[in-house]
């Protein structure tokens, strides 16, 4: 599994949203709600051009985070 992190834009319906990536083979793993971000799993990539409506933008995660 890859697991990616996306930024949701603004007003989104996540019940809308997590049926959409279900229906595509995209699990949604977490949703952190005071930034705005989700954390999705899926076998095969996941873009933001085929998602433009509801995110921002779709990175694969890394593990070189800093804060």
């Amino acid at each position: 599994m890859i697991t990616y992190l996306a930024v949701l834009k603004k007003d989104i319906n996540l019940k809308k949203l997590e049926v959409l990536l279900n229906s595509k083979g995209i699990r949604l793993v977490a949703h952190y709600k005071t930034i705005g971000v989700v954390k999705l799993e899926s076998n095969r990539a996941v873009s933001e051009t085929e998602f433009q409506e509801y995110f921002i933008s779709v990175e694969e995660e890394k593990d070189n985070l800093t804060i």
